[in-house]
């Protein structure tokens, strides 16, 4: 595949477009019709079980530059969760300009979300155009959403793409069962782009689902909702084999249910949501048949649960985790592969009574080590899928073993 590519001038116009955007816009995730207010779950060592449970930034790399695939991951956070991320992209290029596909980018590690797909049709009039309508097809015709995009460039190549959904677009129409009523209903803008230059990449997505408000008469509910994200990736090919890269996300995210006669305390809840995370990662050859990617990495996770009916069950818990990691692959002839990873981390967590603002403090050490095996095709572009078990470094003498997880990516 040929990758069309951008001079330095370019990719400074580039940088300085995106500081510009990043001064007037937010990015975002769509509302997902996720209206639970849950708990806190997560504990000093899930930032470790993430990363030991993401892709690779080969991985990565690969998936970005592939017109279709799918892929997943999933892994234990704790007794009763699990962290979860699925992707799907198909397309498929039919006659006179027209094509047709699907998409799905699924996550769940902080809070239950139902799984949503996209379909979407685009017409290229050009080489370096292409216009095209989207949607979120559901049985129930009040979730259903409608939307259009517009992209410049190429998807495999140096792209600029505009996206506005319409979520839940005729809700209050055909809503036939009850008397709630949406107003205003979801709606969901992206911005996001590739620019490739000689020896380097430089990718952002900027998106904004603004504020909704759902309410129900007959329960006195009140839900509303509103959440924004941002994603930067920068990566250099210092070498025809090796790579180094920054990637940069943050999201905040608010929502607010109130149902004055409901006796539940779920009904009566005000949440506020931040996370942002720093990747720092080099990745590249050691010998034949041996591979490196390391690196660091920063989380800070805020959780701002109000409890509306009971103050005194109000609390604040805030993550700060400190991470280095490091694995290395080696590949075992056409179908095979190991790989063993080390994580250590320092993270502080904090819990912050909201009635009387007393505050807990809890720093400790963290150390996972990860062995994993793998299976693939034997041929360009085959899928893979690895096995992975976990160990606790910093326990490992009375609680040794931490969990495991499966990985597959297969790109076309």
């Amino acid at each position: 595949m040929k990758i069309q590519r951008t001079n330095p001038s370019q990719f400074l116009l580039s940088f300085f477009f995106l500081i510009f955007l990043n001064s007037i816009a937010k990015d975002l995730h769509a509302f997902d019709g996720a209206t639970n207010l849950d708990p806190f779950h997560l504990n000093q060592e899930n930032f470790l079980d993430i990363q030991s449970y993401s892709f690779s930034a080969a991985q990565d790399r690969k998936w970005r530059r592939a017109e279709q695939g799918w892929r997943m991951t999933g892994g234990s956070l704790g007794l009763d969760l699990l962290f979860l991320k699925l992707q799907l992209k198909l397309m498929e290029q039919l006659s006179r300009g027209f094509s047709a596909s699907i998409r799905i980018d699924h996550e769940e590690f902080y809070e239950r979300k139902p799984l949503n797909f996209k379909i979407e049709v685009g017409w290229q009039p050009s080489s370096n155009l292409t216009l095209g309508i989207a949607g979120q097809p559901q049985f129930d015709k009040r979730n259903a959403d409608y939307g259009a995009f517009i992209i410049l460039g190429d998807l495999q190549e140096s792209f600029l793409r505009l996206h506005q959904l319409r979520q839940n677009l005729f809700y209050n129409e055909k809503n036939l069962y009850d008397q709630s009523t949406q107003d205003p209903h979801p709606v969901e803008n992206q911005i996001e782009g590739t620019w490739l230059g000689d020896d380097w990449e430089f990718v952002f997505k900027l998106a904004e689902s603004l504020p909704m408000t759902l309410l129900d008469p007959t329960l006195d509910l009140n839900f509303s909702h509103e959440e924004t994200q941002q994603r930067l990736l920068i990566e250099h090919h210092w070498n025809p084999d090796w790579t180094l890269g920054w990637q940069w996300k943050k999201f905040i995210s608010e929502k607010y249910r109130e149902a004055t006669i409901s006796p539940d305390p779920v009904d009566h809840r005000y949440q506020e949501v931040r996370w942002s995370s720093q990747i720092l990662q080099a990745d590249g050859p050691l010998a034949q048949d041996w591979y490196l990617n390391a690196g660091l990495r920063y989380d800070m996770f805020r959780h701002h649960l109000v409890q509306l009916d009971a103050i005194s069950d109000s609390e604040e818990n805030i993550i700060h985790s400190y991470q280095w990691f490091g694995y290395m692959r080696q590949l075992l002839g056409n179908e095979t592969a190991w790989e063993t990873g080390i994580y250590f981390g320092e993270v502080d967590k904090s819990l912050i009574n909201l009635e009387d603002l007393s505050k807990e403090e809890d720093r400790r050490l963290e150390g996972k080590l990860r062995i994993s095996w793998e299976v693939r095709n034997d041929y360009v572009g085959g899928g893979a899928l690895m096995f992975t078990s976990t160990w606790n470094l910093d326990n490992f003498a009375n609680d040794f073993w931490d969990g495991g997880n499966v990985t597959y990516q297969r790109t076309l």
